[in-house]
Order: structure tokens, then sequence, then C-alpha cells
């Protein structure tokens, strides 16, 4: 009779392990899924970084003025930074960060900081938020960016369009960091 009743608790350990360690083939499939599209949006948004800052390091001096390669007007600038930015976005950089001179018919950089940029090697400071299966948004806090005891919250929101995720928006705001 123990013998039988000992059986019968291997038995329905088994039962009762196996079942806590299984994971169908779908919610796996989910996880992989998710995990693709993560690593798709961050190297689109890696990518779109490295395209923005090319734009002003491939440059070249003209008198007291800076010219990028990759532009001589504001219609091709835009057409540059739309590859990796939204349509508003990529007008909104080229205003901010250009100018065309008609003396030299160039658009010229202008000499001014640029939009932080996220780099491929602090992804661990990065975290990740989807807000919706074709929109997400990265967010990383930066301590002592403008001096001590400041600290700031960047994001950079994403969305897929035509195969790629694009830059469409930037936020960049100050943390209170009053104690109450």
């Amino acid at each position: 009779m123990f013998k039988h009743f000992a059986i019968f608790l291997i038995i329905i350990s088994i039962i009762l392990s196996c079942g806590y360690s299984y994971v169908s083939g779908k919610e796996s499939l989910q996880g992989t899924e998710d995990m693709k599209k993560r690593d798709q949006a961050w190297g689109d948004m890696i990518q779109a970084f490295e395209l923005y800052l090319a734009f002003f390091e491939d440059s070249y001096p003209a008198g007291n003025f800076t010219i990028s390669h990759h532009a001589d007007t504001q219609e091709e600038a835009l057409a540059y930074f739309s590859q990796a930015f939204d349509e508003e976005l990529a007008a909104a950089i080229t205003n901010a960060y250009t100018f065309y001179n008609p003396d030299n018919n160039k658009l010229q950089i202008l000499p001014t900081d640029g939009i932080p940029v996220l780099v491929s090697e602090n992804p661990n400071k990065v975290s990740t938020q989807f807000i919706d299966a074709d929109h997400v948004m990265f967010q990383r806090c930066f301590e002592d960016y403008y001096g001590e005891n400041t600290e700031y919250i960047y994001q950079v929101f994403c969305q897929y369009d035509g195969g790629k995720w694009k830059i469409y928006k930037l936020e960049w705001n100050p943390v209170d960091r009053a104690v109450s």
C-alpha cells in the first residue's frame, strides 16, 4: 500500500513540475518576435543618429562657415534627414541647424549645439517602451549633464514607416530633484 502511494506521489510531482515549466510555442514565438521588433527599432534609431551626426561631421570649411557634404540646399537636407526622421522633424532639424547663404548658393551649418544622440555603446542605460505595435519610445536619464545635481530625461519616439523605424519626436525634460 505504501509503495503504491509513494509511486502515486512521484507521478503527481512529475506532472505538476512539468506543468509549471511548460512554455507554449506560441508564447515563446511572441517573445522572440517582440525582441526582433525591439532590436530593429533600436538599430534603426541608432542609424538615424549616425546619419544625423554624419551630416554635421562630413563637412568642409568655406570662409567663416561650415558646409555639409550631404546637402547644398534645404530641399536636399530635408531629403537627407527624411531617410531616418519623419518629414516634420527633418524640417525642424534643417531649419534649426542650417541656413541657406545666397552669396555662395550653399546650405551652411549654424555653429550651435545640436540634439543629444543615443549611441550603441550604452544600450543598458536606455529603456524601451512600446506604445503600440508601430510606435516605440526609448528613454535615457542623463545626470549631471549641465552641471552638478542636474538630471534630464531624454525620450526618443519612433514609428514604423515603410519597413523601417523613423524618429518622429524628441523630448528633453529636466527632472525636478526637489525633496519634499
